[in-house]
């Protein structure tokens, strides 16, 4: 990818996510329970930030964490029971209750496993056979 094509990946990236962000903080449902969730999205940013140089990892490996990170925010700022689209989706699919706790229990699962995927990789720590 070039450099300036990289760089507008990147800002797009940072952009998203500061808007995302900066909409979730604003009236959540529960300030506590925001800070709860968006808190290791803090965190991975800030660990993205110290080894982007370091140990960069693969577009679309930063895309998932961003979707992951928005999952986060999203469910942050009303809760993960009461996120109005998925209320929107229950008479749709005949669904009981909100069920967007389950997609956030899939992305907690699949986002450490992808990441630790591509850093078990890129350090051969299993070896090819």
């Amino acid at each position: 990818m070039p450099r300036s094509e990289g760089r507008f990946w990147r800002l797009a990236w940072v952009a998203t996510l500061a808007a995302v962000f900066s909409w979730s903080v604003i009236d959540p449902k529960d300030y506590l329970t925001w800070f709860l969730e968006v808190s290791p999205v803090i965190i991975g940013v800030i660990l993205l930030a110290l080894t982007r140089r370091r140990f960069p990892l693969t577009p679309l490996l930063y895309f998932l964490i961003l979707v992951h990170a928005i999952v986060l925010m999203v469910g942050g700022h009303y809760t993960y029971a009461e996120v109005p689209l998925f209320d929107a989706l229950k008479p749709v699919f005949g669904f009981e209750r909100n069920n967007f706790d389950k997609l956030g229990h899939f992305m907690q699962g699949f986002m450490p496993a992808i990441l630790a995927r591509e850093i078990l990789i890129r350090l051969n720590v299993i070896p090819d056979p």
